[in-house]
This record gives C-alpha cells, sequence and structure tokens, in this order.
C-alpha cells in the first residue's frame, strides 16, 4: 500500500536517535497504513542481523514441494520452510522480471513511475530517492548484489551497492559489519524451458490446468518447469552451507523467494495467479525470532507484495523507512495490520502492447482490461520460443480447443472477475454473476483507490510526455481523474461512448487524446460516419506519432485506409524513433486493410537497417520493433506458422555499442541472450 506523507522529514529521522516510534492506522478501502513518527533505534552493528535474499526467476508457488507439489524433490527449500515461515499469499507487483525488480530495490510500483512497468524500459528514479542497497548502507551494512540487476531503470548498479559481479559475497566485507547479500539465479529461468533433452520429470505425471489443452509439448514444458525448481534447491544448499561453515547461520536472516510466477503457458506475463503468486520463505536464527510476528514452523495466510520487500529489509535492519516508499513492512519490530489487497499490473511486454490493472483480496481476484480489444495471445517471438506456445496455438489454428482453453485467442472481456476458492485456476468469469457483485463493486472502488493513491502511470503510453514519478505528479501534466473515467469507458466497448471520445480527440492532453483513440479502436466494427469523419481528420494534424498510429489502424480498419497506409509504412522504417516505429509496426498488424505495397519494404529496412543506438532504451526499442516487424512480414507472406524458427534480433552491433554493454551487464553478462 502507498505510505501517506508524513509529517516528520527523513533528514530529522535519520538524525534522531533512540527507540523507534510508529503508528499504524487502516486506510479505508485500500488496507494498512504506516506513519512512521520517530527514528528506528540505532541498533549496535553486532547486534543487527545480517540479511540474505536468495531471489530466483519465475516460480509459481505452488510448483514447490513446500507449498503442495507432489513431484518437486525441494528438500533444502522445504527444511527451510519448516525451520521458518512459508507466506502462502505472496504475489509480485507485475507478473514479468523487470518491473518487479524495479519494486523490490525502490520500495515502489512500477506502475507508479513510467516507464518502469514496461519489459523492457528504463525509468529515470536516479537521484530522486536512495534505493534499497543505499540506504541499507547508510545503516551500516557491507551490501553485495550476486549478478542479475535488470532494475528496469537508471540505478547504476557499480554505486549503489559495495559489490555487483559474479563474485560478490559477504565474505569480503569489513570486520564487524552486518552485511545484507543478494543473490540472483537464473537455474529457473524461462530460457530453460526452450532446451530439448529429456527430463527428469515423468511428463505423464504432470498436473494439466484446464485453461491448456493436453499435449505431449505442454506436458513437456510442465515437466521441465518442475526439474529447474528442483536444480534450484542444490543452489540454496550451497548458500545455506556456506553461512554454516562461516559460523554465520544464527546471526542471518534467510529470504526465499521469486521476481514472479511461472513459466508454462499463461503464467508469465499474465495477471492471474500462475503469473503473480510467488513463493516466500524466511527463516530467523533464534536471536531474531522475535521480528517473524509468529513461531517458528508456521505458516503466514497473510498478504504480502513483493514492494513490501524494501521497507521490510529496512525495518529488519533498525534503519528508517522513507516515506516515498510505497510497500509496507511485514517482519520487524512495529508492523502495521497484514494488508487486505494486493496490487499488481502490466503494460508493454518486448513488443506486444497491453494494460492490465489487477487486485487480489482473500478470497477474490479482480481484473480490469484498458486494452479489450487485444487478446491474452499476441504473438510475442521471445515467449513463443516456448514450445507449449507453439503447441497451443496449433491446437487454436486446428479447431480442437473446448471455450475455456480458446479463450486465451479470442478478445479479452473489459473487467474479469474470480473467486479462487472455489476456481484457482480463474477460468469462471463472474463479472455479471448476481451472488457476486458486491465484492465486485467493492474491489472496483480498491483498485481505483489504488491507482490515485499512488498516481498510476497506467495511461502514459510510452512516447507520450510526463511519463515518470516526477513529471507525472507535476501541476496539470497528467489528469489521471480524468484519463480515469476514460478508461472506464473504453473498457465497455460501446458505441453510447463514442461522442465522448470523438469530444476528446482534440484535447490538450497527449494521453486524453491516446485514450480517446484507443477507446474508438476498441469499438471497431460499430463505427459510424460520423467517428471515422472525425478519426480522419484527427489523424490529418495529431503530431504524437504514438496517437496517430492508433489512429491510423483504426482508419486501416474502415475504406478510408488509404489515408494512413503510407505514412504509417513511413514510419515503421523509421527505426531510430523506436517507439512510434513500433506503434506504427502494431497498426500495420493489426488493421485489416493493409494490403499498400509499400509497407513490405518498410518492414525489411526496420529488419535488416542495422544502428547503433545511444542508449539502452534505444536498444530495447529497437529490438522490439525487430520483433514485431518480423511477425508482420511473415504473416504478409503467408509463411507464419507457430513453430517458425526466427533468427535472433540482437546483433553483434547493438550489443557492442555502449549502450548494448550496459545492458548485457544488467542481464548478469549473458550476451548469448539478453532477452533474458
Amino acid at each position: 500500500m502507498d505510505r501517506p506523507s508524513r509529517a516528520v522529514s527523513r533528514r530529522h529521522l535519520l538524525a534522531t536517535t533512540g527507540a523507534a516510534g510508529v503508528a499504524f492506522s487502516a486506510g479505508a478501502g485500500v488496507g494498512a497504513r504506516a506513519k512512521i513518527i520517530s527514528a528506528a533505534s540505532e541498533t549496535p552493528a553486532d547486534r543487527k542481523p545480517n540479511i540474505i535474499w536468495i531471489v530466483c526467476h519465475d516460480i509459481h508457488a505452488p510448483l514447490l514441494g513446500c507449498y503442495g507439489n507432489p513431484l518437486a524433490v525441494t528438500p533444502t527449500i522445504d527444511a527451510l520452510a519448516r525451520e521458518g515461515n512459508r507466506f502462502d499469499s505472496a504475489y509480485a507487483t507485475a507478473p514479468v522480471c523487470s518491473p518487479s525488480r524495479f519494486s523490490l530495490v525502490t520500495g515502489l510500483y512500477p506502475q507508479s513511475c513510467g516507464p518502469a512497468e514496461n519489459m523492457r524500459a528504463v525509468a529515470r528514479i536516479a537521484g530522486q530517492f536512495e534505493s534499497l542497497p543505499e540506504l541499507m548502507r547508510g545503516a551500516g551494512y557491507y551490501c553485495t548484489n550476486n549478478v542479475f540487476t535488470d532494475y528496469n531503470c537508471d540505478l547504476d548498479p557499480a554505486t549503489i551497492w559495495d559489490e555487483c559481479s559474479v563474485t560478490a559475497h559477504w565474505r569480503n566485507r569489513p570486520a564487524g559489519k552486518p552485511f545484507f547479500s543478494v543473490y540472483n539465479y537464473l537455474i529457473t529461468h524461462e530460457s530453460h524451458l526452450f532446451e530439448t533433452g529429456a527430463t527428469v520429470t515423468d511428463p505423464a505425471q504432470v498436473h494439466i490446468p484446464p485453461y491448456l489443452p493436453d499435449t505431449p509439448d505442454i506436458r513437456d514444458s510442465i515437466a521441465r518447469n518442475i526439474d529447474m525448481v528442483n536444480r534450484q534447491d542444490r543452489a540454496v544448499t550451497h548458500i545455506l552451507d556456506e553461512l554454516e561453515q562461516d559460523g554465520l547461520a544464527q546471526d542471518t536472516i534467510v529470504m526465499f523467494f521469486a521476481d514472479h510466477g511461472g513459466v508454462q503457458p499463461r503464467t508469465k506475463r499474465y495477471c492471474y495467479e500462475g503469473g503473480l503468486h510467488v513463493p516466500l520463505i524466511v527463516r530467523f536464527p533464534k536471536k531474531f525470532q522475535h521480528f517473524a510476528q509468529r513461531a517458528a514452523g508456521q505458516v503466514s495466510p497473510d498478504l504480502v507484495s513483493l514492494v513490501d520487500m524494501a521497507p521490510t529489509t529496512l525495518s529488519l535492519a533498525g534503519a528508517a523507512i522513507p516515506r516515498h516508499m510505497q510497500g509496507q513492512p511485514f517482519l520487524g519490530q512495529h508492523v502495521p495490520p497484514p494488508r487486505e489487497h494486493v496490487f499488481s499490473g502490466r503494460k508493454r511486454m518486448d513488443e506486444r502492447l497491453d494494460l492490465i490493472r489487477t487486485v487480489r483480496s482473500g478470497r477474490y481476484r479482480y481484473i480490469r482490461n484498458y486494452m479489450p480489444h487485444r487478446i491474452y495471445g499476441q504473438h510475442n517471438a521471445y515467449e513463443w520460443k516456448g514450445r507449449g506456445y507453439q503447441s497451443w496455438e496449433e491446437e487454436w489454428l486446428a479447431g480442437r480447443l473446448d471455450p475455456v482453453q480458446a479463450a486465451f485467442w479470442q478478445a479479452k472481456p473489459g473487467e474479469e472477475l474470480y473467486d479462487l476458492a472455489d476456481d484457482p485456476h480463474q477460468i469462471s468469469n463472474l463479472i455479471d454473476d448476481p451472488a457476486h457483485q458486491a465484492a465486485l463493486q467493492h474491489l472496483r472502488g480498491v483498485l481505483d483507490a489504488q491507482m490515485t493513491a499512488i498516481n498510476d502511470n497506467a495511461f502514459l503510453a510510452e512516447g507520450l510526455r510526463h511519463q515518470g514519478y516526477q513529471a507525472s505528479r507535476e501541476p496539470g501534466a497528467y489528469p489521471l481523474p480524468a484519463l480515469m473515467a476514460l478508461g472506464a469507458k473504453v473498457i465497455q466497448r460501446s458505441a453510447k461512448h463514442l461522442p465522448a471520445f470523438r469530444a476528446s480527440l482534440g484535447n490538450d492532453s497527449e494521453a486524453v487524446r491516446y485514450w480517446a483513440a484507443t477507446g474508438i479502436l476498441a469499438v471497431q466494427t460499430a463505427l459510424d460516419a460520423r467517428t471515422t469523419h472525425d478519426v480522419a481528420l484527427a489523424f490529418g494534424k495529431e503530431p504524437s506519432v504514438v496517437i496517430r498510429a492508433v489512429l491510423g489502424e483504426i482508419l486501416l480498419n474502415g475504406p478510408d485506409a488509404a489515408q494512413a497506409i503510407d505514412w504509417v509504412a513511413g514510419k515503421i522504417a523509421q527505426t531510430g524513433d523506436s517507439e512510434g516505429a513500433l506503434a506504427a509496426v502494431l497498426a500495420a498488424t493489426y488493421g485489416r486493410n493493409v494490403r499498400s505495397p509499400a509497407v513490405t519494404p518498410a518492414v525489411q529496412a526496420a529488419l535488416t537497417t542495422r544502428v547503433s543506438p545511444p542508449d539502452v532504451q534505444g536498444v530495447l526499442g529497437l529490438f522490439a520493433v525487430r520483433a514485431a516487424a518480423r511477425y508482420l512480414s511473415e504473416k504478409r507472406a503467408g509463411t507464419y506458422t507457430p513453430r517458425l524458427k526466427q533468427p535472433s534480433d540482437f546483433d553483434a552491433a547493438s550489443m557492442q555499442s555502449p549502450a548494448g554493454k550496459k545492458l548485457v551487464a544488467a542481464m548478469g553478462g549473458r550476451i548469448s541472450d539478453p532477452q533474458i
């Protein structure tokens, strides 16, 4: 939850000594709030706990043995849960790594600081707030990171950590200094699903969720995912053994968790339980057991968000929690009442745009799809390296899916509501069920309150002005209430809202114009002559490339396609403006009347032009454009198949540029696969 502004300045907090005093109150509809009213106690170094984070990629909590998977062989992780506390309701802020890791290092929701929510991007945060490792260093800790960063922002790992490398280790700290050490593992990363060797786990024994077809490739992907988790267990053993060897186990709090949910189809990147529900286990030595809130071996049902990890770590260290952090501590000496809700969302994933917000209570998950005209199953070049997705799309194209399995390939509903007690796989949408309307209205209000509280940058598309924590908070820069009202109309996909959308096409706010155009696009087949006329006029004078691309797609769906096609083709070829080029590629991909011969050479230019973007954002944007252009090229040529092997779009020139090298470093140095 967002923590309201504190009356006491951070400078005063850091200067104050003595016992901490923390007052907590329940925020109406948005859960517990915390307000620090004096500084954290100055705990002597020899009484401060060492803290280790073991951070895994891509693990849906039920994959682990201690969370109930009978096929998992995870004895060390299971023992960690028995000796510590297992949290059964921990959730990521986003269903993909980079935005989620932004929240870990900042204590902010990525949704509050555009473009941090996109996979990937570079949000501007350096110099505005101190990161978690900087705050821990200020509290007297030696801070190491080994080695993955991928924070989706401009924080410099070389300056915020004491050590950030493959050799970073607590053993390098000065004598007597407590440590905060983070170990990041790629063992369970999605990329291992692309391997082809035999699995240890028997695919015949795995459980197939009802939203997936039962095919050999899908069984293989689930079995392979379990194998990955089992290998991760051995890495955890190594870390714990080193603690024992150094005689530090009784001085160290160990926190094991994943950055987001799993990697079988419809988990990673998607705002369902499979993409957001993460394992979280915390083991306390006896001397610090009083920080745990419960006895060793007990299971916590409390809702926890990964945005809470930074303030919780500061709480355990006896350090002040800065007022900008939007999470709340769930461990330590002074904690608020448990959360009533956790919040998550997604935006662009590589080359595909979407906008989703979701809130989970103890019983329900509510999802709001702000782009209901885009199907869930938008082709993503990296995602489609997984044979499970290839198989699922083949079954769809062959007409062999039942209605539950086919829903992934059809237009999304504007809203979804699931009773998780009765429907753990989220396949029965209760949005129109009279028995659940009270829960629906409550969660709608809770989500609206959260978006307002964090100044959610949801409606600031890439390429528009005022993205970012500070920029979006400038007076008059970002009319969030008006945009939320407009978004509420977009999700309905109703022609009755066309007059409101038309009236907003000339608004002074770029964001309002973008969402007015998106609202018209979402209606699609119900456009009247007046709307088509107004769209054509707006297209002719719109200065923003990304807004003009949305207007262009509307025209490409109707009889006036000729007015837009040459402009769209021209923008596709201009890869130096990656945000505009991607918007144009997507317009050409989804527009129904794209027959102009000008598109083919433009797409080829996007695929073959070799440039070295000056910054990481440019490198990322170029890769997204190429991935989208390659799919468009194959679709136009009639050669696309789900199993089409696509060449890498990561050319050596881009990756050897200064910006490319910085990107590779964030990936842990894996130049062979910088999409990780």
